[in-house]
């Protein structure tokens, strides 16, 4: 029996009772006396900081909509000047855009500024009656009822030479070919030459054949030609649009022309290159614009029933000015795209001698004041200027204007 309890022992576990392990407590570190812990004080820190980002990002969009909201409905009727210079030039001087400068023009010759006053180049010459044609970074001035054609870009003088006939009429393009109307006794030519005056093609019009040109374009690449015809017969009036291609696909037709639209009973008194696809005429009751890089189309006709008073238009917009049909107004503004699509309408009662689109603004002129009009139809400013106004540009700048009057140029600021 011992023996048993012996083995029984030996395969019998003893049961021994371990003491129980302490693990350790993680702890949330603790400060002050209420106990607030680090990851409480992070959270409201946190908290602060989106509050604070929160209430910055309203004060900003607060100042936007404020900005967006005076920029679309203040209506300037004060300036400021910022610049005067007292002109020395002589009568008849002119000022138009060239490109980011500015092109200074008379009878004696041609300067080309900068906005801030600073002269690039210049040159001389003697012409009675200056034609001045641009086409983005290139000039051409012909002499009107004169032979003399001379051409420019932004460095300076690249051309010059002389027609055989008087010049009616001149258009340029970019790289510096140019097209005239000259003027012979019996018929009309229609000229086109490079820089150097060589010819590239020429025709000769009639009124029994072709008609008068009453204006004439040059797509910016140089390449079609755009001329007006009016012609008579039988006591009625109608005008060719005909398109001429001096690439490849015009040269296998005669007289390189490409396409002809004709409008019964309505001269067609201006025509221009919007740009190398896009072209447009002014009609005597609306406008066409037309579609195509070798062979132009229609593809918009606009049609009004009120005369038109007054045109203007830049590459993107055309504006129209009506007589109005409002007792309590004397004038209405119609603006169209390029796609023949109105875009805007406006009452008003701006009494203006001259109207232009200068870097998308519609600017009216007279005397003593100025209107400038968004191309949306807004009215932006409404000033009198305290000196007779010959011309007004826009300049590089917040509300920044250049004026010409008979004393000096002055660039303002309207408030």
């Amino acid at each position: 029996e011992k023996k048993k309890d012996q083995q029984e022992s030996r395969e019998t576990p003893v049961s021994r009772e371990e003491p129980e392990k302490e693990y350790p407590v993680k702890r949330i570190w603790t400060f002050g006396e209420d106990g607030e812990s680090l990851w409480e004080k992070i959270r409201q820190h946190r908290k602060m900081l989106r509050n604070r980002w929160a209430i910055l990002g309203s004060v900003l969009v607060l100042i936007l909509l404020s900005g967006g909201l005076y920029l679309n409905f203040h209506v300037a009727k004060s300036y400021s000047v910022l610049h005067s210079e007292k002109r020395n030039d002589i009568n008849g001087t002119r000022y138009e855009r060239f490109g980011k400068n500015l092109l200074k023009y008379s009878s004696d010759g041609v300067s080309c500024l900068t906005d801030k006053g600073g002269t690039l180049w210049s040159s001389t010459f003697s012409i009675q009656s200056p034609l001045l044609d641009i086409c983005q970074n290139t000039a051409a001035i012909g002499e009107k009822d004169g032979t003399q054609v001379f051409i420019y870009n932004q460095d300076g003088q690249v051309g010059q030479f002389q027609t055989l006939l008087p010049i009616e009429k001149i258009r340029v393009a970019r790289q510096g070919v140019v097209a005239v109307i000259l003027e012979d006794r019996e018929s009309t030519w229609i000229n086109f030459y490079d820089s150097e005056g060589e010819l590239i093609a020429e025709n000769r019009t009639s009124l029994e054949e072709s008609g008068y040109p009453l204006d004439i374009a040059l797509s910016p690449d140089g390449r079609k030609m755009m001329v007006a015809f009016l012609k008579t017969a039988e006591g009625k009036v109608e005008t060719d649009v005909a398109f001429y291609n001096f690439d490849s696909i015009g040269k296998a037709n005669v007289n390189n022309l490409v396409n002809t639209v004709t409008y019964e009973n309505v001269a067609v008194p201006e025509v221009f290159f919007v740009n190398d696809k896009v072209s447009v005429a002014f009609r005597g009751d609306g406008f066409s614009v037309y579609k195509g890089r070798e062979v132009p189309e229609e593809t918009a006709n606009v049609t009004f029933e009120e005369e038109i008073l007054s045109v203007c238009y830049d590459e993107k917009h055309i504006g129209f000015v009506f007589q109005s049909d409002k007792e309590e107004h004397k004038y209405l503004l119609r603006v169209y795209n390029m796609n023949g699509r109105r875009t805007a309408q406006k009452y008003f009662d701006f009494d203006y001698k001259e109207i232009r689109i200068d870097e998308g603004k519609i600017l009216m002129i007279q005397e003593g004041a100025m209107a400038v009009f968004t191309s949306g139809g807004r009215l932006r400013a409404q000033i009198k200027y305290d000196k007779p106004i010959e011309n007004v540009l826009a300049l590089d700048g917040f509300a920044k204007y250049m004026i010409l009057t008979r004393e000096s140029t002055d660039k303002i600021r309207l408030k």
